[in-house]
């Protein structure tokens, strides 16, 4: 079972505030590109240059034991950035499962949707390779999937409006003003995932002080996304995601149970933010 793959599916979830498929006309459409108004966004949260860790964390029994990291970094591509997200299980839990999974998403810088989507995963004695090009304008995908020993498949699959894959929904939303929303709201989600999954997150909480263990305390939003059952979730499963309240929006603590055990996520380190981390709290 992979440690990464449920991470990235609790963190891409996670913020799918605002992504509402819905009927628009557009005009002028770029190659593969919505410059509608619905789908455009502007970035004032994130930078090239940024680089953001996390620390996974795998409960077994009554013990939470660190299981492994994923790094996300974002570069400056002229009219496009390049995310890409690096994860691998710590030496320490090797002995139960080997991870090496490299993830990448070429968004437009306009509107925040993705051009291109890679995969690239070892995990354990599973590998696989996957690629999608993305066709915003026409709402089409072109799917590539190869594994060992098999012949490469090649597929088209129709898509609703601004579709986004499991990395740019990330920096999509992070673009969002959670305040504009109210709690108990709940709010559609449209994600590619080898098919199309519309889902729902309800906004939970909103400027909260909260403490965090090893991090200290923060303002922050808090959020509950509904996960796909069978796709590492059981039926019914909840979880709770805390990001924070300032300029940055960085997602500090993810969890959640899974299929086997449960997953706790947890930022670690930063740099090259664009603006000022002010969401940690000091008691007067």
């Amino acid at each position: 079972m992979s440690i990464l793959k449920q991470y990235l599916t609790l963190l891409a979830i996670l913020v799918g505030i605002g992504v509402v498929a819905q009927s628009v006309h557009w005009t002028n459409p770029g190659p593969g590109i919505l410059p509608g108004e619905y789908c455009n966004a502007e970035n004032t949260t994130f930078q090239a240059g940024e680089e953001i860790t996390y620390k996974i964390f795998y409960q077994l029994n009554f013990i939470w034991l660190p299981a492994g990291r994923v790094v996300f970094r974002v570069e400056d591509l002229g009219d496009t950035y390049k995310i890409s997200c690096t994860g691998r299980t710590i030496s320490a839990f090797e002995w139960f499962y080997k991870v090496r999974d490299y993830y990448e998403s070429i968004i437009d810088k306009r509107t925040m949707l993705p051009l291109e989507f890679t995969r690239d995963v070892k995990e354990g004695k599973y590998e696989a390779y996957n690629h999608f090009e993305f066709d915003q304008v026409n709402k089409e995908v072109s799917s590539y999937k190869k594994r060992p020993g098999k012949a490469p498949q090649i597929e088209q699959h129709e898509l609703s409006d601004c579709i986004h894959d499991l990395m740019s929904i990330i920096y999509y939303v992070r673009n969002k003003e959670i305040e504009n929303f109210a709690v108990n709201d709940s709010f559609p989600v449209y994600l590619f995932l080898e098919e199309e999954y519309p889902l729902k997150v309800r906004v939970i909480g909103k400027n909260e002080i909260k403490r965090f263990r090893g991090l200290g305390k923060y303002k922050c939003h808090s959020i509950s996304p509904e996960v796909i059952a069978g796709y590492q979730f059981r039926e019914g499963t909840e979880m709770n995601v805390w990001f924070t309240a300032d300029k940055n929006r960085v997602p500090l603590m993810i969890e959640s149970p899974v299929s086997v055990g449960s997953v706790k996520v947890v930022l670690e380190s930063f740099r090259g933010l664009k603006h000022p981390f002010d969401a940690v709290y000091f008691d007067d």
